[in-house]
């Protein structure tokens, strides 16, 4: 009798709140979830949604993601390709008769011992880079086994060539061949690659091409170059400890904009920096030049992980949070202490006229595809920006 009595009461209650939606379908969650609590019936049913870290997080993206007001008609993009072959390097090596050994970095590539070697270091550090490789006939061969393996896959490549191609389908393109084709008051965007010769990376920083334009795309490891070639702070520091540290790239972040950005006592255009490592991207701005950029790093975020897994959206099963869940925003002065929210994805500060935009990235745990990654997040990023019409 006891069950069917609370049997009776459950089918009351039900058709009760259902009266209540009928009646008042905007009444508060927390209200009927309440009522239900009360009737010691157990806890309502949680809502529906995302409740993973990498879930919350991408849908968090998905809501901040907006299009800016003022968009982007033309797009100059300087020559600059190449062909990409893509294969596992592991394999590249067993093709060539090399087997694993000690790591060691090689600011230029002389053999395929030089090669390995590098490869092994780099690797090691789940970092990429670039390197010449002086002996031509080598270099030949070592592309031709590359170019001809099975499987082996080939893309455009070139910085300039990827990021036109991210643009070409949104925007009017039209191709430059240097910087001094460009009409004067029009916003620059140079994205940096690896680099071991440091006297070439200070004139580019003092002289030659910083003041010239308006925003920079870089990786941690030509950040690191750039501040040891230039005297920034953090220099000391011969290479990263694993992630990045978040407080000292925001650091060096701040001293490029300060005394290589744009002010009233300096002619610089450069306003804006877009760092991105593995786990997570940082946008700098100096303050009154760009709009929308916490849509812009989160869009840059989200498309490494949709890219390098080759989804056309984030499969929350794929990818995986590996940012630091706490990090300091300085090391240089007192910085604020950040608890990473997933619900919250974007963290803002400021320092001194400059704002810092931070995202972890949701990292694909079985990538299919990461050659040009950098030069996606970089477009990605640049799409969604907005600048200010005094350029």
């Amino acid at each position: 009798m006891a069950l069917w009595r609370g049997s009776a009461y459950a089918g009351f209650l039900a058709l009760a709140v259902g009266c209540v939606f009928l009646l008042e379908p905007e009444l508060p969650g927390s209200a009927l979830r309440s009522l239900w609590s009360s009737l010691c019936l157990g806890p309502a049913p949680a809502p529906p949604g995302p409740v993973s870290p990498e879930g919350r997080l991408a849908a968090a993206w998905d809501a901040l993601i907006v299009r800016p007001v003022r968009r982007w008609r033309r797009v100059a993009v300087g020559v600059n390709a190449c062909v990409d072959v893509v294969l596992s390097g592991v394999k590249l090596l067993q093709a060539l008769g090399l087997s694993p050994g000690n790591g060691k970095d090689h600011s230029v590539l002389h053999s395929r011992n030089d090669l390995e070697e590098a490869f092994i270091h780099f690797m090691g550090k789940g970092a990429a880079a670039e390197r010449f490789f002086s002996d031509k006939e080598t270099f030949h061969d070592i592309a031709q086994v590359a170019s001809e393996f099975p499987g082996a896959q080939h893309y455009v490549g070139g910085n300039a060539a990827l990021i036109g191609q991210k643009f070409a389908a949104n925007s009017d393109l039209k191709v430059v061949t240097s910087i001094s084709d460009i009409p004067t008051g029009i916003p620059v965007h140079l994205e940096l690659a690896s680099m071991t010769n440091r006297e070439l990376m200070s004139s580019i920083v003092h002289q030659q091409v910083f003041p010239a334009v308006t925003s920079l795309g870089l990786n941690e490891q030509e950040l690191l170059f750039l501040t040891q070639s230039a005297s920034g702070p953090h220099s000391s520091l011969s290479s990263w400890n694993g992630v990045p540290d978040v407080g000292m790239v925001s650091d060096i972040l701040f001293w490029i904009l300060k005394e290589h950005g744009r002010s009233k006592s300096r002619a610089s255009d450069l306003t804006r920096i877009h760092f991105h490592t593995l786990v997570y991207h940082i946008l700098a701005t100096v303050d009154g030049h760009w709009a929308n950029q916490l849509a812009a790093v989160a869009a840059g975020a989200r498309v490494a992980g949709t890219q390098a897994c080759a989804t056309e959206t984030i499969d929350t099963s794929r990818v995986s949070l590996r940012a630091p869940q706490e990090f300091m925003t300085s090391h240089s002065e007192a910085g604020s202490r950040i608890v990473l929210n997933p619900n919250k994805p974007v963290v803002e500060w400021h320092r001194e006229g400059i704002s810092f935009h931070f995202t972890p990235v949701l990292v694909c745990k079985d990538p299919i595809r990461t050659v040009g990654l950098g030069d996606a997040i970089s477009a990605e990023g640049l799409f969604y920006s907005e600048v200010h019409p005094h350029y």
